[in-house]
């Protein structure tokens, strides 16, 4: 860079290598005395140092009398400081544009896939493919401009060949754009989320997090993913936050962990640069960015020189930039010279990011128990967001109930315990079990196979075993087992409800053991919904689990069968119903509401569109008709094609392609042999077509459905299977008022909800035909193309007209539906 003096101004430089080599020592000699694992040097020189304010570090370091240098008492804290998960946090300032999103956020939680090999690769195909798309795109962009520069008096074999040209080009592109939408359904449009440890050195595990090497590409892909999720989430909000960081700027003070990314590049080099990253307050690192002109991605895998490129600097367009701190440097550079310089082409800029040169932050330091890290981080994460201002979707929601009782069971010691006792059946002593692993596989945090310690002896260690494993171990974590009532108990004694039951009533909060547990079920079996739903691609409906759990399996618990799924299809082949049920009510079920096409579906009225595939029937009457075909089977099922259809269903998930264009999943449908039928595509139409909509109990006379007759049934059905006779009148009988005002009120808060996700949608549309246009247009100006005729820009103007009259059209209406309501 050059050699001249920076400029001044209000954004900070990074501090001076001696002053960060004092910063090191002080929290070195901080941590020991306050008994906690420090950072790595590599992460105070590299990320910590650079990031900090003007003066900070002097404002925050002492020296001694014994000549040592030590944190200052007022410029640090110690969180939890008599737990295991005690952290030392030191409250600075950092540069606004220093800190990065944390992927690992749990509002956006359920747009991550767990980190499974498979899924990893489809990832890296993914990537691939994007680029290949991208360049194709610009391959047909060229190809057209050459035929539109084609002169009038060009020879006709120059026209053609321009004309195949274009042809050629968007061939291709339309060829790579549909691999590309297939790659994306082979990850159910998410991604796998980043796998980060502890950074150990020398053997010892240091107060920082590193992800797995991946590629370059991939990294930065995954950063961009989580932006964009965590916007969409940021959208809920009445007000625009960067607006307010950039007129307010930033007051509370947010959590930054340092985290360390190594990365390999085209040419198979290896870098692992730090970065800072917003544990709390991601949304604001985000918005930050976005007021200093920054991409996320690039902060992460390198800005090119281009963008930050100096005064008097020559451009070079194959430099980038990876060290925070030079990256931080030209930023301040840049809008220090902007801020003070009148009419530079930065001043906007620098003025709107000013009030956010400086920020306040928590950053961690110290862990007393480093390995635990990532997961005392994480659940700050959901503390915040459980109790933030933003409300949660309600499978993040559910993720993260999902995390606190996890974390629950291990605080209490209870978590290898329960697992041993109920999955393994106590095959495997609660001693063995590497409790603190399997938690994180649990929640997500690293891939599944370290289950394979709770699998049956001889079974294959595979996607669909560790798959199923996780299944049951969430089953009993969230229904555990609750002793019966002892005989001796007085009727208003305290029920004892075992060793489990308290743990999951206080994660959750729950009303006591004897209250209604009606709500309980619902909510237990939605949080259910949202974890199982993380081990499969494609993610369903939550409430096509409704029912699936009941009061009793609240109070009392439900045991997972102790047959493997090849024990449980041996049996099921051999005839044995109670098998059968147990197989398509525990596990089954989660593949039946996952699948990239779907067999059972909430049933609701959201799914009156005209793309809606089969029967709209409830969740439960789906799966009391797969149950009970195993014992009344309707014409042309067998157990043979009950069999297969369930092998497929549990396979079907780690197929790494589909049949006959599909996503991958799909599969066909088998017959009566169990033999796939070639062109019967398995999927909602069929599964309703062979397993039809029944009123009837099962075959042994008695109805198991998991609808607890205390609460209730909700099926549409409930009125066939009534044994009442009835006559048909000739004309139909009318409608009283009282009648009918009942039943549009209780549809009332069905068509709002429709309506608010329908005009949401069509507003998200219109912003992105916003984008569209302007970066189209900034892709004109940057090409130096003409302008579309104007007869085509008119055309243009008249629908966009139009659709804006339709959007005046809608506010009257609103308007008079908001009037009407006041009458209601």
């Amino acid at each position: 860079m050059s050699p001249r003096k920076a400029p001044e101004g209000p954004f900070p430089y990074p501090t001076h290598p001696d002053w960060a080599e004092y910063l090191y020592e002080a929290i070195t000699n901080t941590c020991a005395a306050e008994d906690v694992a420090p950072l790595p040097r590599r992460a105070v020189l590299e990320a910590l140092a650079p990031a900090l304010g003007q003066g900070e570090a002097r404002r925050v370091i002492e020296r001694r009398r014994d000549g040592g240098r030590f944190l200052r008492p007022t410029a640090y804290q110690v969180e939890a400081r008599d737990s295991e998960g005690a952290l030392l946090l030191l409250r600075v300032d950092l540069h606004g544009a220093a800190t990065l999103p944390w992927p690992l956020n749990d509002r956006t939680r359920s747009d991550w896939l767990h980190p499974t090999p498979d899924n990893l690769v489809r990832l890296e195909e993914l990537v691939d493919q994007q680029r290949e798309v991208a360049g194709r795109n610009v391959a047909l962009s060229r190809a057209k401009d050459a035929h539109r520069r084609l002169a009038v008096t060009a020879p006709l074999a120059e026209k053609d060949a321009a004309v195949a040209a274009v042809r050629d080009a968007e061939s291709e592109f339309v060829r790579a754009d549909k691999d590309l939408k297939l790659k994306e359904k082979a990850l159910g449009g998410r991604r796998p989320l980043p796998t980060v440890r502890a950074v150990v050195e020398d053997g010892v595990p240091l107060a920082a997090l590193s992800t797995e090497q991946v590629r370059s590409d991939v990294a930065g892909a995954l950063q961009q993913y989580a932006v964009d999720k965590l916007r969409e989430r940021g959208r809920q909000r009445s007000y625009d936050l960067v607006e307010s960081l950039v007129h307010e700027g930033q007051r509370d003070s947010t959590v930054v962990v340092l985290q360390q990314v190594p990365m390999t590049g085209r040419d198979g080099s290896v870098v692992s640069p730090w970065r800072a990253f917003h544990v709390t307050g991601n949304n604001r690192a985000d918005a930050r960015l976005q007021a200093y002109g920054m991409e996320a991605q690039q902060m992460l895998t390198g800005v090119p020189q281009s963008v930050l490129r100096l005064p008097d600097e020559e451009e070079n367009r194959r430099l980038v930039l990876v060290g925070l701190g030079e990256i931080l440097r030209r930023i301040s550079t840049l809008l220090n010279t902007a801020y003070t310089v009148s009419g530079h082409e930065l001043e906007e800029r620098a003025d709107r990011a000013q009030r956010i040169a400086q920020v306040p932050a928590r950053v961690v330091v110290g862990s007393r128990t480093p390995e635990r890290l990532e997961e005392s981080l994480r659940q700050l994460n959901v503390h915040d967001h459980l109790r933030g201002q933003l409300g949660y979707d309600d499978e993040d929601r559910g993720l993260g109930l999902w995390s606190t009782l996890v974390k629950a069971y291990q605080a209490e010691g209870k978590l290898g315990e329960l697992l041993a006792k109920e999955v393994t059946q106590d095959r495997v002593p609660a001693s063995a079990l590497n409790v603190e692993a399997i938690a994180d596989a649990l929640v997500g945090a690293r891939a599944l196979d370290v289950l394979a310690v709770l699998l049956s002896p001889g079974d294959e260690v595979s996607p669909m075993t560790l798959r199923d494993a996780a299944i049951r171990c969430a089953t009993v974590m969230l229904f555990p087992p609750v002793p019966p009532r002892p005989g001796n108990l007085p009727p208003r004694a305290h029920m004892p409800t075992g060793r489990y039951w308290p743990v999951v009533r206080a994660a959750l909060q729950e009303a006591p053991w004897s209250q209604s547990n009606g709500p309980k079920a619902e909510r237990r079996t939605e949080v259910w919904a949202a974890v199982v739903a993380q081990h499969f691609a494609n993610r369903g409906n939550l409430h096509a689990a409704d029912h699936a759990f009941n009061a009793r399996n609240v109070q009392y618990g439900v045991r997972p069968d102790a047959r493997s799924l090849a024990s449980l299809l041996t049996a099921c082949r051999q005839g044995d119903a109670d098998a059968w049920e147990i197989l398509v009510r525990r596990h089954l079920l989660p593949g039946l509401i996952n699948a990239p096409e779907p067999f059972i579906t909430s049933g609701q009225g959201s799914e009156r569109s005209e793309d809606r595939k089969g029967v709209r029937r409830p969740p439960s009457n789906a799966v009391r008709s797969l149950v009970n075909a195993y014992t009344s089977p309707p014409e042309g099922v067998t157990h043979e094609l009950l069999c297969a259809f369930a092998e497929a269903v549990l396979s079907a998930p780690d197929a790494a392609i589909g049949v006959d264009g599909q996503a991958p999943g799909t599969f066909w449908a088998p017959d009566a042999h169990g033999n796939p039928r070639e062109n019967v595509l398995a999927d909602k139409v069929w599964f309703d077509a062979t397993f039809p909509k029944t009123s009837a109990t099962n075959g042994k006379g008695k109805d198991k459905a998991p609808t607890d007759d205390s609460e209730g049934s909700s099926d549409e059905d409930t009125l066939e299977e009534s044994g009442e006779d009835s006559i048909e009148v000739e004309e139909e009988i009318p409608e009283d008022a009282l009648t009918r005002m009942t039943r549009l009120r209780s549809t009332l808060t069905t068509q709002v909800e429709t309506s608010a996700d329908t005009v949401g949608t069509t507003a998200e549309q219109i912003e992105r035909l916003l984008g569209h246009i302007q970066d189209a247009v900034r892709s004109r100006k940057e090409a130096g193309a003409e302008e579309e005729p104007p007869n085509v820009q008119k055309l243009y103007v008249k629908e966009i007209t139009e659709i804006k009259e339709q959007w005046t059209r809608i506010a009257g209406l609103l308007d008079k539906a908001g009037a009407a309501m006041w009458e209601l």
